[in-house]
């Protein structure tokens, strides 16, 4: 059996690769700007100037709807960005699109009005493609578990800013068109935080002149800044779902600094959500590493200025990246083990090769970690969370609350 589905979803792949080549758009990537339970953010890359026709329409109705796209830049491409946005949208509701000279017909659902009798469940990664190959491989298995939709917390393509890897944004768009699609042609939206490698030289500080604007962030990071349209200027956002889910999105020294601005944004913003039931941060570099210096820079800087204000707010979990290795942290709170403290999940490992991690038992808010590709399935529940977090192979290595299969025993 366990080939013969292999077989069946090798046949799927090929076809909807088959489907893309007929005359539709390179890619195509799906987001959301304000509220998913009523809204949908579609982008398509094409290489016609004027205006195309999105065809979109509700899942199982006869008559299609037709909406016109905006036309924005590609940077250092001959391709264009097509923008629909659509709101008053049903919530929990499929709705169907069609994109213009393609005959496959896809599908997306918008979210929950609340969680009194549904969950939501969230595939939650970063640093996505060393090598495309391990992109698409997770990017399959995370889509095997139909999440609602998928977040990467910054360093997607390695691209660097730079003009000359434009092939690997391509190559990032190819992929999630065509991996991050479930098998009854259902597109997983995605959010995106920034990384090192959305940016040139990869931390603001490293340009003489910096100026916190939005002319000179998309300078730093022209592609991230123009293919994703959240969290948009500044770099860092909140998405809020409902009344039941606030996405706090973060810019850790990439093009914007931790201090002043965007901390201030960060105390007003939780401030004013703190009766939200989940309050998730998502940024790139981690308070509490898994394979870098606890006492690194930007390390230091996050850890002495963000979670005390998680802390003050509600929030309860938050996820980081960029150090290559799957990580979780015990409960922490000012620093120390406490229960009701902060757990941090994640380190950014979703397509990139594994480094080596600290001793679990010598690091005193290591609660796991490992060397290993991974990502983590979120599931929401009422107020209630938990996780699994699955290794390239589709192993599940982690849980939480923790399964007594699962827990660590040395």
């Amino acid at each position: 059996m366990k080939y013969l589905s292999r077989i069946l979803v090798l046949v799927f792949l090929i076809l909807s690769q088959i489907a893309l080549g007929q005359g539709g758009p390179h890619a195509f990537y799906l987001t959301w700007m304000k509220d998913p339970t009523s809204t949908i953010t579609i982008d398509w890359h094409s290489n016609e100037m004027e205006f195309e026709t999105l065809k979109f329409r509700i899942k199982g109705s006869e008559k299609w709807n037709e909406f016109e796209s905006t036309v924005l830049p590609f940077p250092f491409s001959d391709r264009l960005v097509h923008r629909v946005g659509i709101q008053g949208l049903e919530a929990e509701t499929a709705y169907e699109i069609q994109f213009n000279g393609l005959d496959s017909i896809f599908y997306f659902r918008t979210l929950p009005a609340t969680l009194n009798e549904t969950s939501l469940k969230i595939a939650i990664g970063g640093d996505s493609m060393h090598q495309k190959e391990w992109l698409e491989t997770t990017n399959r298995i995370a889509a095997s578990y139909e999440p609602d939709f998928v977040i990467i917390g910054g360093d997607m393509a390695y691209e660097n800013g730079a003009a000359e890897n434009l092939q690997r944004i391509y190559d990032w768009f190819d992929a999630y068109t065509k991996t991050l699609v479930t098998e009854d042609n259902r597109i997983l939206p995605c959010i995106v935080a920034i990384g090192n490698h959305e940016v040139v030289g990869g931390y603001y500080n490293k340009h003489e002149g910096y100026e916190q604007t939005d002319e000179y962030r998309y300078r730093l990071a022209p592609y991230f800044y123009s293919l994703f349209a959240f969290p948009g200027q500044p770099g860092y956002n909140v998405l809020d779902i409902g009344n039941y889910l606030s996405l706090i999105i973060l810019d850790t020294e990439h093009s914007n600094p931790v201090l002043g601005e965007q901390t201030k944004w960060l105390e007003k913003t939780l401030e004013e959500r703190r009766d939200v039931l989940h309050k998730i941060p998502i940024y790139h570099v981690p308070a509490y590493p898994s394979v870098r210096d606890y006492e690194g820079f930007t390390q230091s800087l996050v850890r002495e200025n963000w979670p005390p204000v998680f802390e003050a707010n509600g929030v309860r979990i938050a996820f980081e990246n960029h150090d290559h290795a799957y990580k979780r942290t015990f409960p922490l709170k000012n620093m120390q083990l406490d229960q009701s403290g902060i757990v941090y999940v994640g380190d950014g490992a979703w397509g990139v090769d594994p480094r080596d991690i600290h001793s679990v038992f010598d690091t005193w808010y290591l609660k796991k970690a490992q060397k290993t590709r991974a990502f983590t399935i979120l599931t929401l529940e009422g107020r209630e969370f938990s996780l699994i977090s699955i290794d390239g192979d589709g192993k599940v290595i982690d849980s939480f609350p923790e399964s007594p299969l699962l827990v660590k025993t040395d």
